[in-house]
């Protein structure tokens, strides 16, 4: 069986991480909240990371909120791949 694929959400401040955590358990959309990997940034934050089969419900929920993203990354082994967030 394969592993699923992990995706972390870059958002520009703390306060949009918080409101995507609000509105995804208001969904029932699993999230966790954790820091920043250093492979991605050298800033001290916090950002989303989810499972694979909640990018689509994760992508529609900033959409319909207006929050802005700055990058989406799927977790590739010990390293991260950019990916689209359209």
């Amino acid at each position: 069986m394969t592993k699923e694929a992990a995706y972390i959400l870059i958002l520009p401040s703390i306060h949009y991480v918080l409101k995507v955590e609000k509105e995804a358990k208001a969904r029932g959309i699993p999230i966790e909240l954790i820091p920043t990997p250093r492979q991605i940034s050298t800033d001290c934050g916090m950002v989303v990371e989810f499972r694979g089969a909640y990018r689509e419900p994760v992508l529609a929920l900033l959409a319909e909120k207006e929050i802005p993203a700055e990058a989406l990354y799927r977790r590739n082994g010990d390293g991260f791949e950019a990916e689209p967030l359209g």
